[in-house]
């Protein structure tokens, strides 16, 4: 599976009042942004798993992680108010 499929289904979990507009909305900068949600979600499931477990590491990614949905949802409400949605 591809990253940007990952990042987009792991969003929509994460987001599930955005799901719709997740799915039906292509643009490049939402693709960019789904590969790299995709590899901070796996990195952040990665030191959550850790023995020992690296708090900073956790608290940090889950940051990211956060920032990341933020971004998604202030995109999306942008894109969203634009006619073409294909870009």
């Amino acid at each position: 599976m591809s990253l940007v499929k990952i990042g987009r289904a792991r969003l929509a979990l994460a987001l599930p009042g955005h799901r719709e507009l997740l799915r039906s909305i292509k643009h490049r900068q939402l693709d960019d942004l789904f590969e790299d949600y995709a590899v901070a979600a796996m990195a952040f499931d990665k030191f959550l798993r850790e023995v020992p477990r690296t708090e900073e590491l956790v608290r940090e990614y889950e940051s990211i992680c956060l920032d990341m949905q933020a971004e998604a949802v202030a995109l999306l409400a942008r894109l969203e108010k634009t006619p073409d949605k294909t870009n």
